[in-house]
């Protein structure tokens, strides 16, 4: 379902957030900070956790525009997903808070007598939502409405030739320059691409069983995928589950191996190779559930040689719900799709390069919206959308350069309200607790290999007055993550403790 933007978040952001004068751009240069901060800072930097890591710190106070804080705040970090509070910023910048994707199904041929001489035609505009967690009826919602308009506003009832998806909006871009290639399976990093369906993920329940192989069940239910099970049963429920999904690079099989505790039901998700030919497959097997006879295969239309009826007809849209609605699941879930695609579109509008989609075109259009937000980009580094990349390098100090740009921007409360709560939602639900940050610290996390950090802002004592932003980045720490996470977290809470002092 959607998430809500319920009215309490709004009356939070008027309390704790309210509007102020802009202030000046350049953040003044740095006064000896209180006590309290240096000792946090201290604490942090000294922490076993980060003794052979790299660790940037830039905390700036919103009221004055005064630096508070700073450490290797110059120098450029891999970011993981704190990457996606660029992404949203520059989506909301050039498209708008109420801005939608629409997917258009085309008929190419005649229509005669309830039947499409020719074929169908998926066209996609780059929305990351069709068919995902948006949707309340389930993934194939969209395109057994889709079906639907067909039989009753069309009454086609046969289809003579193909199905067939059309990504052209964007370039094939499958994987994220620099992703690592153990990626390529993993739900986390679908592949972007100009036609998306079901996030480009398939989910797989295994269920309990007591002996033999359990059973499965696909979401969405779909024949694109060629399932080998290989996963064996336990003979009693303390045995360990242990399982692995692979999928076979550039293909549609999917072995599943491992053990399954008997009596238990799991859960697992893999990527989909070609997002375009898996929607267009699963639209076709929609449309035959409806009773619409389709005579022809379902496929990308890239790979498709047959040259298509020129005439064409708009059958059905579906639009996207709208940006504001899209940012709150990409930064609260840390959605990495969402990002690729959002980055993407917003390129498409750039005026110095019209309809380019291309990552680096993405790129070029995201430092220029920076710029334009105060944020002194040289050195910078942005290479994917989402953070996944190890390539990216972004200092400490941009971070908060464009948190204050937002801050003073027409679009502060649709940011603010998609960033998790410390204590309370998305990807800090469960951090910061009983502690004086919960309800309080807004951020977008960052986690990768070897990488840790938290950028976002905090509030000061008077609800009127405008909020601390702060970014701290970690790299190369040999810890457990969980363990370079409770050091930042306790940097943060110390950092609201003498906020209010």
């Amino acid at each position: 379902m959607r998430p809500a933007l319920v009215p309490v978040l709004a009356a939070n952001l008027a309390a704790h957030f309210a509007a102020q004068p802009p202030a000046p751009q350049s953040p003044q240069a740095p006064q000896p900070p209180h006590p309290t901060f240096q000792a946090a800072l201290t604490t942090l930097l000294t922490d076993p956790a980060f003794a052979n890591a790299r660790v940037g710190v830039h905390v700036v106070d919103l009221a004055t525009n005064q630096t508070l804080l700073e450490h290797d705040a110059t120098n450029g970090f891999m970011t993981g997903s704190n990457m996606k509070l660029i992404s949203s910023a520059v989506a909301l910048r050039t498209l708008g808070p109420d801005f939608t994707f629409t997917t258009r199904l085309l008929a190419h041929g005649t229509i005669r007598d309830g039947v499409l001489d020719g074929d169908l035609l998926l066209v996609g505009s780059g929305d990351p939502t069709l068919g995902g967690r948006h949707e309340p009826d389930g993934a194939r919602a969209p395109f057994l409405r889709m079906a639907r308009r067909l039989l009753d506003e069309h009454g086609i009832r046969v289809v003579t030739g193909a199905v067939l998806g059309d990504d052209d909006c964007q370039p094939d871009e499958p994987l994220g320059e620099g992703w690592s290639w153990n990626y390529e399976a993993a739900d986390y990093a679908a592949p972007p691409s100009g036609l998306c369906f079901a996030e480009n993920v398939v989910r797989i329940e295994l269920l309990a069983a007591t002996a033999g192989r359990p059973g499965y069940l696909l979401a969405p239910e779909t024949q694109y995928l060629t399932i080998d099970n290989a996963i064996t049963v336990a003979s009693d429920r303390t045995s360990r589950t242990s399982l692995e999904v692979d999928r076979a690079r550039g293909g549609q099989r999917v072995t599943l191996r491992g053990r399954l505790a008997a009596g238990v039901a799991a859960h697992e998700a893999v990527s989909v190779d070609n997002p375009t030919a898996f929607a267009a497959c699963v639209l076709r097997e929609c449309l035959l559930e409806a009773g619409i006879r389709v005579r022809g295969p379902a496929a990308d239309r890239d790979t498709w040689t047959t040259p298509l009826p020129a005439a064409s007809t708009v059958l059905a849209e579906h639009r996207s719900p709208p940006l504001r609605e899209i940012l709150v699941t990409l930064n609260k879930v840390s959605q990495n799709l969402y990002a690729e695609q959002i980055v993407r579109a917003a390129a498409s509008q750039a005026p110095d390069q019209p309809n380019q989609r291309s990552m680096r075109a993405a790129a070029r259009h995201a430092t220029a919206t920076l710029r334009e937000l105060g944020v002194d980009v040289a050195h910078l580094e942005i290479i994917d959308g989402s953070g996944l990349t190890r390539l990216n390098l972004v200092q400490p100090r941009q971070f908060t350069a464009l948190l204050a740009g937002m801050w003073r921007s027409d679009q502060r409360d649709t940011f603010v309200a998609s960033l998790p709560i410390a204590g309370v939602d998305g990807t800090l639900a469960n951090r910061m607790r009983e502690t004086a940050a919960q309800g309080r610290v807004r951020a977008k996390t960052g986690f990768i290999s070897r990488v840790a950090a938290l950028s976002g802002y905090i509030p000061r004592r008077d609800p009127a007055a405008p909020p601390l932003a702060f970014s701290i980045l970690t790299n190369n720490f040999t810890v457990e993550p969980a363990r370079a996470r409770q050091a930042i977290d306790e940097f943060v809470v110390a950092l609201v403790g003498a906020a209010e002092r």
